[in-house]
């Protein structure tokens, strides 16, 4: 009789430890597709591998070295990014991971801050490569070319 209660004990304890050891484990929630409806065509760049992002019921986890966030201060972006936004950036090792229709930050002289704009054009100039950046929100171009030497990131995400 001793022998039989021990195992059902023994049974118990272990249901319990599976029991909680469930409610620990997290497991990632499936991702959906969306479809954005238009004839338009861009070329895009994934900068973060899908794998590397995991959504849990009661947080966003994502696995890539090298990620800065922000938090948003003004409405030049808008309506995408707008104030008390955050913006997730990666930092690029070259020029030549930038390109039209992407989101910098970086450094401008004339500006207290470091500035969120997206790039219009680019251009070489003695050798260097320089972007032509807006603000979407704004009806023009901003004022300034700017250097390579002056990006500190390109965005891959936001939460609003």
């Amino acid at each position: 009789m001793g022998l039989i209660r021990v195992h059902m004990i023994k049974g118990v304890v272990i249901a319990i430890v599976f029991f909680l050891l469930g409610f620990s484990l997290q497991v990632p929630l499936p991702a959906e597709t969306r479809l954005a409806t238009t004839n338009t065509v861009v070329e895009s760049t994934q900068r973060i591998p899908f794998d590397s992002i995991k959504v849990y019921p009661e947080q966003v986890q994502i696995d890539y070295p090298g990620l800065k966030y922000a938090k948003v201060s003004s409405d030049s972006m808008a309506p995408l990014i707008t104030h008390d936004s955050v913006v997730f950036e990666k930092t690029p090792e070259s020029a030549d991971e930038i390109h039209v229709g992407d989101v910098i930050s970086f450094y401008e002289p004339s500006v207290v801050g470091t500035v969120l704009h997206m790039v219009i054009d680019i251009t070489e100039q003695d050798g260097k490569t320089y972007y032509q950046t807006k603000g979407t929100a704004n009806s023009d171009l901003d004022q300034w070319l700017v250097p390579y030497e002056n990006v500190k990131g390109i965005m891959v995400g936001t939460f609003r």
